[in-house]
């Protein structure tokens, strides 16, 4: 499990206009922290969801385009939802996100939790 991976997450249960059901994910905790995670079984990592609700993106949200990362359709990450979750919530590999998009997504953390 690595960071930049697409892996399906379980979001339920959710509240309000949180991500929620099952859906693909960008993996973007560090690769230390998801490696123990996987290996003790527990922990949580950090993921930010995907839509593929795609006519409008926002500044703090990424384009991904299916060609590139290997989904069945174009999806956008949405860094406003980023939260951690527990390892038990991680599916699946549906995709990679690759390096030249990962720093775009990247930009959208620190957009969205004003690091710059």
């Amino acid at each position: 499990m690595r960071r930049g991976e697409i892996r399906l997450v379980d979001f339920e249960p959710s509240s309000g206009q949180e991500a929620n059901k099952r859906r693909p994910a960008i993996l973007v905790s560090n690769d230390a922290a998801n490696s123990m995670a996987q290996t003790l079984g527990r922990g949580v990592v950090t993921v930010i969801p995907l839509t593929s609700k795609t006519d409008r993106v926002m500044p703090f949200q990424v384009l991904l385009l299916a060609f590139q990362t290997g989904l069945p359709k174009d999806s956008k990450a949405q860094a406003e939802q980023i939260r951690s979750v527990s390892i038990t919530r991680v599916g699946a590999k549906v995709g990679l996100v690759p390096h030249d998009v990962m720093k775009l997504v990247e930009d959208a953390i620190r957009l969205q939790l004003a690091l710059d």
